[in-house]
């Protein structure tokens, strides 16, 4: 019998339907997508991972098969220059897997070269494939699925989930975080250290909580909130100065007497390391950071900081000062219920590789330059 909303011997089916539906996408098969009130659905898959005997299968289903763009990608590309909401873009028949890339952006073919039978830049299962959208970033894809509109379906090889309940386990339902270890890790910088590692019940993620120093919990604590950067902070990459800010934030809380830098499972401004160096091909090519994301159809930041607030709330911490040059971080966590009373500011050097970078996150994305008013 259900009880405090667990339906079943695993848990709660929504949040479960969601975990394996994710699950598929990543494998590269279909799922279904559908509106349980008026019957309408989509089988899709994401375009990344879906192969070709996937596509010709989705063919022979005897529907139109569509490509779904969300609006960024729809504009940075020119398909839809005012697009507010996905776009489905129909092709030929028997197109190769390798040009639906193309106009996804994961492929470098061409996208001149295609040929396109229309584009609608407001169908009407617009909703479903933004559910569809919400998965495959869940499962760090690329937010582009390929597939056919299917009223019902009896295929038992197809997993299926509502797009309502994808709405709210994905952006409504609160992170389901477990401390799974800790352990003392003396650092070069903080030789006074425990690093304690959180799991995500529901998701992909594993945070780590890094405790510096001996701070008074129940006080104003220093905290630093690290997004993953493994070409910055393991390879000591040039092009960003995320390397360079972690070691100085341990630093800089240790000599302060103590605090937390909370290190996110979020590469990328969360879209993951794959889209990451997609990104960075861009900018190759003359996109800024911003710009590049844009063309991979996310948007300019996918980072959500309400694991934050809830690995601090967990930690005891409820008063804290944060070391950012970003006051979306501190707008974020106050939303969150995170008391905010003050900031630290973090300024990474500039060099030929990053420059760029760094000029767009001052004069697009509004980080703060300067240091804060005491």
């Amino acid at each position: 019998m259900p009880h405090n909303g667990i339906n079943g011997i695993n848990g709660e089916t929504a949040a479960l339907a969601l975990d394996r539906v994710v699950g598929e996408l990543r494998r590269g098969r279909a799922v279904r997508v559908f509106d349980p009130d008026s019957g309408t659905g989509l089988i899709v898959a994401a375009i990344e991972s879906a192969q070709s005997p996937l596509l010709r299968r989705l063919e022979s289903a005897g529907r139109e098969l569509r490509l779904f763009l969300t609006a960024e990608r729809a504009r940075a590309a020119g398909f839809a220059t005012a697009a507010d909401a996905p776009v489905a873009v129909t092709v030929t028949a028997g197109s190769a897997i390798e040009e639906l890339r193309a106009l996804a952006c994961v492929s470098p073919v061409d996208p001149d070269q295609l040929t396109l039978l229309h584009i609608d830049a407001a169908p009407p299962d617009a909703r479903l494939a933004e559910a569809g959208f919400r998965l495959a970033k869940a499962g760090r894809l690329l937010p582009a699925l390929v597939g056919v509109a299917a009223d019902a379906s009896d295929d038992p090889s197809l997993l299926g989930i509502a797009a309502d309940a994808v709405e709210r386990r994905v952006r409504l339902a609160p992170h389901s975080l477990k401390r799974m270890s800790q352990s003392r890790v003396p650092l070069s910088d903080a030789t006074d250290c425990e690093l304690a590692l959180f799991r995500d019940e529901h998701g992909l993620g594993e945070h780590v909580a890094v405790l510096i120093g001996d701070p008074d919990l129940s006080g104003i604590v220093p905290v630093r909130l690290h997004s993953a950067c493994l070409t910055g902070d393991l390879l000591g990459s040039l092009r960003c100065d995320c390397g360079e800010q972690l070691r100085t934030a341990v630093r800089r809380i240790a000599e302060l007497g103590g605090g937390i830098l909370l290190y996110l499972d979020q590469e990328g401004r969360g879209i993951g390391l794959a889209n990451k160096l997609r990104a960075y091909a861009l900018q190759d090519a003359g996109l800024d950071t911003i710009d590049a994301d844009r063309h991979l159809g996310f948007l300019s930041d996918e980072r959500n900081y309400d694991v934050a607030a809830e690995l601090l709330r967990q930690l005891g911490v409820s008063r804290i000062r944060l070391m950012t040059n970003n006051p979306h971080k501190i707008a974020a966590l106050r939303a969150h219920g995170i008391d905010v009373v003050g900031r630290l500011s973090l300024i990474g050097r500039a060099n030929r590789h990053n420059e760029r970078y760094l000029r767009a996150k001052r004069e697009r994305a509004g980080h703060l330059a300067e240091e804060p008013e005491v």
